[in-house]
């Protein structure tokens, strides 16, 4: 078994390998060393090597949440394509397990062709299974931690096997153990999610009802959720379209902020008009694109070859032969100009990769 492993990665590792094209904003230099592993063995293998060549290792999904700098990954890029789902029934619920390497929204669309509740809102997003857990993602009040069961993840240190339940991976807003306190400590091989059979879909979010009663929708089933969902996301350029120069983006750049009550209470008193979302723990969700467009960045803003999105605030994108320089300047400038207005602080939401500190 360990032996194939070794196969397979040794015939799938190339040098040299351009990371741009394998990201959705389409920047970044080259890999020195590339595998594409399609089993955990090869991925094992991978793991081991780099170990051996005393090199960094990055783990690369479906590319749609990374920033690559212009130099390039100086280390292995190990890319999971690890792919299958298994559907497992009984009474209660039925659990849908699928490789980390399995496209996402193909994933999201084989669970409501099965009729199975729990996944519908979060349509139409890129990337791959594997990055969902990380980020605990969510749209259109649904979030991926309601239906995770639990995850299968290759520890990068001992190259072993471990499973986390729902509890253990310690989701939060767009959050997670796997990019907080274990950033970069296990790449995901597998997640299994819990899913109603036949269950009513999230229908929660103010915009998706608007846009569920224009269609006439008055029971939405799953598949008119998720249709819904895909089209107010195209309208915002969320969805990957190669013609689209809005498209190429990482998707929203910057994380929605928390703030406390006492800066809530401040800003709101200068602008009545500013939307917010009170959270469990007594805090105030703020709208990271509602304070970068009252600052003054509008949409379609230009900076060089890059830009923010003519169609959302929140998406910085590559208007062509963009490089991570501009991007990671756009995002300071951005991110001051929000500081000076508002003495709120934006983080962003990709992962940078080969970027250095002082970049």
């Amino acid at each position: 078994m360990h032996h194939s492993g070794q196969d397979q990665f040794a015939q799938s590792l190339r040098e040299d390998v351009p990371l741009a094209p394998l990201t959705t904003l389409g920047i970044g230099g080259p890999a020195r060393f590339f595998a594409d592993c399609t089993t955990v063995e090869a991925l094992v293998a991978g793991i081991r090597w780099a170990r051996n060549e005393d090199l960094p290792v990055f783990v690369l999904g479906g590319g749609s949440n990374v920033v690559v700098a212009d130099s390039g990954f100086a280390g292995l890029v190990l890319r999971v394509s690890i792919g299958g789902i298994a559907v497992v029934a009984d009474s209660q619920q039925t659990v849908v397990t699928a490789g980390a390497g399995e496209a996402w929204d193909t994933f999201v669309a084989y669970t409501i062709e099965r009729d199975l509740a729990g996944l519908e809102c979060l349509s139409g997003i890129p990337g791959r299974v594997g990055a969902t857990p990380m980020q605990n993602v969510g749209a259109y009040g649904q979030e991926t931690s309601e239906t995770l069961l639990s995850v299968e993840a290759l520890e990068l240190e001992t190259a072993r096997l471990v499973r986390f339940d729902n509890r253990e991976c310690e989701f939060g807003y767009r959050a997670s153990r796997f990019k907080g306190r274990d950033q970069g400590r296990y790449i995901m091989t597998r997640v299994s999610y819990g899913l109603r059979p036949g269950g009513a879909p999230a229908v929660r979010y103010d915009e998706l009802k608007r846009r569920l009663a224009d269609d006439g929708a008055t029971q939405p089933t799953l598949a008119q959720v998720r249709d819904a969902v895909i089209a107010i996301r195209r309208r915002k350029a969320m969805v990957i379209d190669l013609a689209d120069t809005d498209s190429r983006s990482v998707g929203s750049f910057f994380m929605n902020p928390t703030v406390t009550v006492e800066v809530f209470e401040r800003i709101r008193s200068t602008d009545e008009t500013m939307p917010a979302y009170p959270t469990a723990d007594g805090r105030v969700k703020l709208s990271a694109a509602w304070l970068i467009e009252r600052a003054g960045i509008r949409r379609g803003t230009v900076h060089g070859n890059v830009g923010t999105s003519t169609k959302h605030a929140l998406a910085i994108v590559n208007r062509g032969n963009g490089t991570a320089r501009e991007v990671l300047e756009l995002c300071r400038i951005i991110q001051a100009r929000v500081r000076d207005s508002f003495g709120v602080e934006l983080t962003p939401e990709p992962v940078f990769v080969g970027v250095t500190s002082d970049e």
